[in-house]
Protein backbone atom coordinates (compact mmCIF):
# COMPACT_ATOMS: atom_id res chain seq x y z
CA UNK A 1 0.00 0.00 0.00
CA UNK A 2 1.38 3.71 -0.91
CA UNK A 3 2.28 5.77 1.98
CA UNK A 4 0.33 9.33 2.23
CA UNK A 5 3.00 11.76 1.85
CA UNK A 6 1.05 14.70 3.17
CA UNK A 7 0.69 12.82 6.34
CA UNK A 8 4.44 12.35 6.64
CA UNK A 9 5.51 15.90 8.70
CA UNK A 10 8.02 16.43 10.81
CA UNK A 11 10.28 13.84 9.02
CA UNK A 12 14.36 13.90 8.99
CA UNK A 13 16.46 13.27 6.58
CA UNK A 14 20.39 13.35 6.43
CA UNK A 15 22.35 13.53 3.63
CA UNK A 16 23.93 16.62 1.87
CA UNK A 17 23.65 19.69 0.01
CA UNK A 18 24.24 21.12 -3.34
CA UNK A 19 23.61 25.07 -2.67
CA UNK A 20 21.66 26.40 -5.71
CA UNK A 21 24.43 27.76 -8.39
CA UNK A 22 27.02 25.52 -6.16
CA UNK A 23 28.97 22.58 -7.01
CA UNK A 24 29.89 22.78 -3.40
CA UNK A 25 28.72 19.93 -1.40
CA UNK A 26 27.95 20.60 2.76
CA UNK A 27 26.62 18.43 5.22
CA UNK A 28 22.48 18.99 5.39
CA UNK A 29 19.92 17.62 6.39
CA UNK A 30 16.38 17.54 4.71
CA UNK A 31 13.33 18.50 7.26
CA UNK A 32 9.67 18.05 6.61
CA UNK A 33 6.81 20.90 8.38
CA UNK A 34 3.32 21.53 8.24
CA UNK A 35 2.15 23.60 5.28
CA UNK A 36 1.75 27.57 6.01
CA UNK A 37 -1.77 28.46 6.37
CA UNK A 38 -3.39 28.68 2.40
CA UNK A 39 -0.73 27.01 1.03
CA UNK A 40 -2.77 23.88 0.79
CA UNK A 41 -2.33 20.05 2.44
CA UNK A 42 1.56 19.49 0.83
CA UNK A 43 4.16 19.75 3.85
CA UNK A 44 6.68 22.41 3.61
CA UNK A 45 10.16 20.96 2.88
CA UNK A 46 13.55 22.77 4.40
CA UNK A 47 17.47 21.89 3.92
CA UNK A 48 18.66 22.90 6.71
CA UNK A 49 22.97 22.51 7.26
CA UNK A 50 24.92 21.67 10.27
CA UNK A 51 24.34 25.58 11.81
CA UNK A 52 20.70 25.08 11.54
CA UNK A 53 20.71 27.71 8.55
CA UNK A 54 18.16 27.15 5.68
CA UNK A 55 19.82 26.79 2.80
CA UNK A 56 16.72 26.27 0.45
CA UNK A 57 12.53 25.31 1.18
CA UNK A 58 9.66 24.82 -1.12
CA UNK A 59 6.22 22.95 -1.02
CA UNK A 60 6.65 19.40 -1.39
CA UNK A 61 4.99 19.37 -4.70
CA UNK A 62 7.26 22.10 -5.99
CA UNK A 63 10.26 19.45 -5.42
CA UNK A 64 11.53 17.06 -7.97
CA UNK A 65 12.75 13.79 -6.52
CA UNK A 66 15.10 11.25 -9.06
CA UNK A 67 13.61 8.11 -9.21
CA UNK A 68 15.62 4.81 -7.24
CA UNK A 69 18.82 3.74 -9.49
CA UNK A 70 19.74 0.46 -7.04
CA UNK A 71 21.79 1.67 -3.85
CA UNK A 72 22.95 5.25 -5.48
CA UNK A 73 22.08 8.31 -3.29
CA UNK A 74 18.46 9.76 -3.88
CA UNK A 75 18.60 13.21 -5.41
CA UNK A 76 15.65 16.12 -4.78
CA UNK A 77 15.80 18.98 -7.07
CA UNK A 78 14.23 22.43 -5.35
CA UNK A 79 13.36 24.94 -7.51
CA UNK A 80 15.55 27.42 -6.98
CA UNK A 81 18.59 24.55 -8.78
CA UNK A 82 19.50 23.86 -4.87
CA UNK A 83 19.80 20.07 -4.82
CA UNK A 84 19.69 17.47 -1.63
CA UNK A 85 21.58 13.99 -1.40
CA UNK A 86 20.97 11.35 0.65
CA UNK A 87 21.28 7.63 1.01
CA UNK A 88 18.21 7.09 3.49
CA UNK A 89 16.64 5.09 0.91
CA UNK A 90 13.97 4.04 3.61
CA UNK A 91 12.89 7.86 4.19
CA UNK A 92 12.42 8.84 1.32
CA UNK A 93 10.08 6.30 0.79
CA UNK A 94 8.28 7.44 3.91
CA UNK A 95 8.25 10.95 2.19
CA UNK A 96 6.83 9.71 -1.27
CA UNK A 97 5.19 6.42 -0.97
CA UNK A 98 5.78 3.47 -2.43
CA UNK A 99 6.86 3.75 -6.39
CA UNK A 100 6.78 2.00 -9.23
CA UNK A 101 10.09 3.07 -9.20
CA UNK A 102 11.21 1.48 -5.81
CA UNK A 103 9.84 -1.41 -6.53
CA UNK A 104 11.65 -1.70 -8.79
CA UNK A 105 14.87 -1.01 -7.01
CA UNK A 106 13.87 -3.57 -4.34
CA UNK A 107 14.34 -6.26 -7.36
CA UNK A 108 17.74 -5.03 -8.49
CA UNK A 109 19.02 -4.43 -4.69
CA UNK A 110 21.66 -7.66 -3.53
CA UNK A 111 19.96 -9.49 -0.87
CA UNK A 112 20.88 -13.02 0.96
CA UNK A 113 17.77 -14.62 -1.32
CA UNK A 114 19.36 -13.02 -4.55
CA UNK A 115 21.47 -15.94 -4.06
CA UNK A 116 18.77 -18.60 -3.91
CA UNK A 117 17.24 -16.92 -7.04
CA UNK A 118 20.19 -17.13 -9.14
CA UNK A 119 21.00 -20.92 -8.17
CA UNK A 120 17.40 -21.41 -9.16
CA UNK A 121 17.92 -20.03 -12.35
CA UNK A 122 21.12 -21.88 -12.80
CA UNK A 123 19.24 -25.20 -12.23
CA UNK A 124 16.29 -23.91 -14.06
CA UNK A 125 18.81 -23.38 -17.38
CA UNK A 126 20.59 -26.91 -16.76
CA UNK A 127 16.73 -28.30 -16.53
CA UNK A 128 16.49 -26.97 -19.73
CA UNK A 129 19.55 -28.01 -21.49
CA UNK A 130 19.27 -31.60 -19.93
CA UNK A 131 15.63 -32.08 -20.70
CA UNK A 132 14.41 -28.97 -22.42
CA UNK A 133 15.81 -30.86 -26.21
CA UNK A 134 13.60 -34.31 -25.64
CA UNK A 135 10.61 -32.63 -24.06
CA UNK A 136 10.19 -30.46 -27.40
CA UNK A 137 11.08 -33.87 -29.48
CA UNK A 138 8.27 -35.65 -27.86
CA UNK A 139 5.96 -32.71 -28.42
CA UNK A 140 7.21 -32.79 -32.12
CA UNK A 141 6.09 -35.91 -32.37
CA UNK A 142 2.81 -35.94 -30.78
CA UNK A 143 2.21 -33.08 -33.55
CA UNK A 144 3.99 -34.83 -36.59
CA UNK A 145 0.63 -35.96 -38.76
CA UNK A 146 0.92 -39.66 -40.48
CA UNK A 147 0.74 -37.63 -43.90
CA UNK A 148 4.10 -36.17 -43.03
CA UNK A 149 5.56 -39.83 -42.33
CA UNK A 150 4.42 -40.93 -45.28
CA UNK A 151 6.30 -38.38 -47.37
CA UNK A 152 9.63 -38.79 -45.27
CA UNK A 153 9.47 -42.62 -45.96
CA UNK A 154 8.63 -41.70 -49.80
CA UNK A 155 11.99 -39.41 -50.02
CA UNK A 156 14.37 -42.17 -48.14
CA UNK A 157 13.22 -44.86 -50.41
CA UNK A 158 13.69 -42.63 -53.19
CA UNK A 159 17.05 -41.69 -52.45
CA UNK A 160 17.76 -45.37 -51.65
CA UNK A 161 16.58 -46.27 -54.57
CA UNK A 162 18.55 -43.61 -56.59
CA UNK A 163 22.09 -44.58 -54.65
CA UNK A 164 22.41 -48.01 -53.10
CA UNK A 165 19.82 -50.01 -53.87
CA UNK A 166 18.25 -52.44 -57.17
CA UNK A 167 14.93 -54.31 -58.05
CA UNK A 168 14.41 -57.48 -55.84
CA UNK A 169 15.37 -60.88 -57.65
CA UNK A 170 13.51 -62.89 -54.58
CA UNK A 171 10.89 -64.95 -56.46
CA UNK A 172 7.20 -64.35 -55.21
CA UNK A 173 7.23 -67.46 -52.98
CA UNK A 174 10.52 -66.05 -50.95
CA UNK A 175 8.50 -62.90 -50.68
CA UNK A 176 5.17 -63.95 -49.67
CA UNK A 177 6.85 -66.25 -47.31
CA UNK A 178 8.32 -63.35 -45.74
CA UNK A 179 5.47 -60.88 -45.79
CA UNK A 180 3.59 -63.57 -43.97
CA UNK A 181 5.91 -63.66 -41.14
CA UNK A 182 5.32 -59.79 -41.25
CA UNK A 183 1.42 -60.25 -40.67
CA UNK A 184 1.96 -62.48 -38.47
CA UNK A 185 3.61 -60.26 -35.86
CA UNK A 186 1.80 -56.98 -36.99
CA UNK A 187 -1.18 -59.35 -35.95
CA UNK A 188 0.24 -58.80 -32.58
CA UNK A 189 0.06 -55.35 -32.46
CA UNK A 190 -2.98 -53.39 -30.18
CA UNK A 191 -4.25 -50.62 -32.03
CA UNK A 192 -2.82 -48.12 -29.73
CA UNK A 193 0.78 -49.35 -30.76
CA UNK A 194 0.03 -48.75 -34.67
CA UNK A 195 -0.06 -45.12 -34.07
CA UNK A 196 -1.54 -44.02 -37.76
CA UNK A 197 1.65 -45.92 -39.15
CA UNK A 198 1.67 -47.50 -42.85
CA UNK A 199 3.29 -50.67 -42.47
CA UNK A 200 4.66 -52.02 -45.06
CA UNK A 201 7.74 -54.49 -46.21
CA UNK A 202 9.63 -53.86 -49.14
CA UNK A 203 12.93 -55.84 -50.82
CA UNK A 204 15.60 -54.40 -52.29
CA UNK A 205 18.70 -56.06 -53.87
CA UNK A 206 21.70 -54.11 -51.95
CA UNK A 207 24.94 -55.88 -52.76
CA UNK A 208 26.96 -53.32 -51.13
CA UNK A 209 25.23 -53.10 -48.04
CA UNK A 210 24.75 -56.89 -47.49
CA UNK A 211 21.98 -58.70 -45.05
CA UNK A 212 20.26 -56.15 -43.16
CA UNK A 213 17.00 -54.43 -42.78
CA UNK A 214 15.82 -51.04 -42.11
CA UNK A 215 12.77 -48.85 -40.60
CA UNK A 216 11.49 -45.88 -41.85
CA UNK A 217 9.53 -43.68 -39.19
CA UNK A 218 5.79 -43.75 -40.90
CA UNK A 219 6.33 -47.44 -40.98
CA UNK A 220 7.91 -49.06 -44.64
CA UNK A 221 10.60 -51.55 -43.32
CA UNK A 222 13.25 -52.59 -45.89
CA UNK A 223 14.42 -56.13 -46.07
CA UNK A 224 17.48 -57.05 -48.51
CA UNK A 225 17.98 -59.71 -50.46
CA UNK A 226 20.98 -60.60 -48.91
CA UNK A 227 19.56 -61.19 -45.48
CA UNK A 228 16.59 -63.59 -46.75
CA UNK A 229 19.14 -65.58 -48.29
CA UNK A 230 21.43 -65.38 -45.39
CA UNK A 231 18.79 -65.74 -42.94
CA UNK A 232 16.42 -67.86 -44.16
CA UNK A 233 14.95 -69.51 -41.11
CA UNK A 234 11.81 -68.10 -39.69
CA UNK A 235 12.73 -67.10 -36.49
CA UNK A 236 15.54 -65.35 -37.54
CA UNK A 237 13.31 -63.21 -39.66
CA UNK A 238 10.43 -62.75 -36.66
CA UNK A 239 12.91 -61.33 -34.54
CA UNK A 240 14.68 -58.63 -36.91
CA UNK A 241 11.62 -57.87 -38.21
CA UNK A 242 9.87 -57.66 -34.71
CA UNK A 243 13.31 -55.29 -33.72
CA UNK A 244 12.60 -53.23 -36.78
CA UNK A 245 8.65 -52.90 -35.81
CA UNK A 246 9.85 -51.89 -32.85
CA UNK A 247 11.64 -49.23 -33.73
CA UNK A 248 8.87 -47.79 -35.79
CA UNK A 249 6.22 -48.17 -33.00
CA UNK A 250 8.65 -46.32 -30.66
CA UNK A 251 9.12 -43.23 -33.15
CA UNK A 252 13.56 -43.74 -32.95
CA UNK A 253 13.83 -42.94 -36.16
CA UNK A 254 11.39 -39.95 -35.80
CA UNK A 255 13.07 -38.70 -32.45
CA UNK A 256 16.31 -39.07 -33.80
CA UNK A 257 15.19 -36.96 -36.79
CA UNK A 258 14.00 -34.22 -34.75
CA UNK A 259 17.10 -34.34 -32.40
CA UNK A 260 19.42 -34.11 -34.96
CA UNK A 261 17.36 -30.62 -36.16
CA UNK A 262 17.44 -29.39 -33.10
CA UNK A 263 15.60 -26.72 -31.18
CA UNK A 264 16.03 -24.09 -33.74
CA UNK A 265 14.23 -26.21 -35.97
CA UNK A 266 11.33 -27.93 -33.07
CA UNK A 267 10.59 -24.21 -32.34
CA UNK A 268 9.64 -23.58 -35.68
CA UNK A 269 7.83 -26.89 -36.19
CA UNK A 270 5.59 -26.66 -32.56
CA UNK A 271 4.86 -22.87 -33.61
CA UNK A 272 3.75 -24.26 -37.22
CA UNK A 273 6.15 -22.16 -39.07
CA UNK A 274 8.97 -24.48 -40.88
CA UNK A 275 8.91 -22.46 -43.80
CA UNK A 276 10.91 -25.05 -46.14
CA UNK A 277 12.82 -27.10 -43.91
CA UNK A 278 10.66 -30.05 -44.53
CA UNK A 279 10.90 -29.75 -48.01
CA UNK A 280 14.95 -29.76 -47.99
CA UNK A 281 15.45 -31.90 -44.65
CA UNK A 282 12.55 -34.34 -43.76
CA UNK A 283 11.69 -35.31 -47.49
CA UNK A 284 14.52 -35.82 -49.20
CA UNK A 285 15.71 -38.67 -47.20
CA UNK A 286 19.40 -37.91 -46.82
CA UNK A 287 18.56 -36.64 -43.50
CA UNK A 288 17.35 -40.30 -42.39
CA UNK A 289 20.33 -42.39 -43.86
CA UNK A 290 22.57 -40.34 -42.00
CA UNK A 291 21.39 -40.97 -38.73
CA UNK A 292 22.27 -43.57 -36.24
CA UNK A 293 20.12 -45.00 -33.38
CA UNK A 294 21.31 -44.82 -29.74
CA UNK A 295 22.29 -47.95 -27.74
CA UNK A 296 19.39 -47.01 -25.65
CA UNK A 297 16.96 -47.24 -28.82
CA UNK A 298 18.69 -50.57 -30.19
CA UNK A 299 18.33 -52.18 -26.87
CA UNK A 300 14.50 -51.04 -26.40
CA UNK A 301 13.63 -52.41 -30.21
CA UNK A 302 15.88 -55.23 -29.19
CA UNK A 303 13.17 -55.82 -26.14
CA UNK A 304 10.38 -55.03 -28.10
CA UNK A 305 11.41 -57.53 -31.18
CA UNK A 306 11.49 -60.74 -28.61
CA UNK A 307 8.55 -59.66 -27.02
CA UNK A 308 6.50 -59.23 -30.22
CA UNK A 309 8.11 -62.31 -31.86
CA UNK A 310 6.84 -64.49 -28.37
CA UNK A 311 3.20 -63.10 -28.73
CA UNK A 312 3.01 -64.02 -32.75
CA UNK A 313 4.39 -68.29 -31.84
CA UNK A 314 8.52 -67.57 -33.33
CA UNK A 315 10.97 -68.99 -30.88
CA UNK A 316 12.18 -65.17 -29.24
CA UNK A 317 15.61 -66.97 -29.82
CA UNK A 318 15.97 -65.89 -33.20
CA UNK A 319 17.11 -62.52 -32.75
CA UNK A 320 20.13 -63.61 -30.52
CA UNK A 321 20.71 -66.14 -33.48
CA UNK A 322 20.90 -63.47 -36.04
CA UNK A 323 23.43 -61.21 -34.08
CA UNK A 324 25.46 -64.70 -33.00
CA UNK A 325 26.06 -64.98 -36.60
CA UNK A 326 27.23 -61.80 -37.56
CA UNK A 327 29.60 -61.91 -34.44
CA UNK A 328 30.93 -65.39 -35.90
CA UNK A 329 30.81 -64.76 -39.54
CA UNK A 330 32.52 -61.32 -39.28
CA UNK A 331 29.28 -59.22 -41.03
CA UNK A 332 29.36 -56.16 -40.18
CA UNK A 333 26.08 -54.11 -40.68
CA UNK A 334 26.15 -50.28 -41.84
CA UNK A 335 26.20 -47.53 -39.81
CA UNK A 336 23.47 -45.48 -41.11
CA UNK A 337 19.93 -45.06 -39.87
CA UNK A 338 20.27 -48.61 -37.87
CA UNK A 339 23.30 -49.91 -35.98
CA UNK A 340 23.56 -53.84 -34.84
CA UNK A 341 26.89 -53.83 -32.98
CA UNK A 342 27.89 -57.44 -32.67
CA UNK A 343 28.89 -57.63 -29.23
CA UNK A 344 28.24 -60.41 -26.69
CA UNK A 345 27.34 -57.51 -24.48
CA UNK A 346 24.09 -57.35 -26.52
CA UNK A 347 23.52 -60.98 -27.00
CA UNK A 348 23.76 -61.59 -23.08
CA UNK A 349 20.97 -58.19 -23.09
CA UNK A 350 18.92 -60.57 -26.05
CA UNK A 351 19.10 -63.33 -23.20
CA UNK A 352 17.82 -61.09 -20.11
CA UNK A 353 15.16 -60.26 -22.39
CA UNK A 354 14.15 -63.81 -23.25
CA UNK A 355 14.04 -64.78 -19.43
CA UNK A 356 12.02 -62.00 -18.36
CA UNK A 357 9.40 -63.61 -20.73
CA UNK A 358 8.38 -66.66 -18.08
Amino acid sequence: MATDPYARFGLTLRGWAFPGGSSRKVPAKLVTRAPLDGRGDAPFVDIVDEADRVIAAAQFDEITIDPPLGRSPRRMHFPDEAMFETEDHDGVRSLTGQTRGDLLSSYEAFRPRLVAVIAALAVCCWVLWRYGLDLMVTAAIALTPAGLLGYMDQGTLQTIDLTMADDTELDDAERDRVRQIFSTLLAELPASKINDRDFKLLFRNMERIGPNAFAMPGGTIVMTDQFVEKFPQEDVLAGVLGHEIGHVVESHGLRQTYRSLGMYFLIGFLAGDTGPIIDEILLEGNLLLSLQFSRKHEASADEFGVKLTADAGYDPAGLQMFFREIAKGGLTPPEWLSTHPSSEERVEQIEGYIDALD
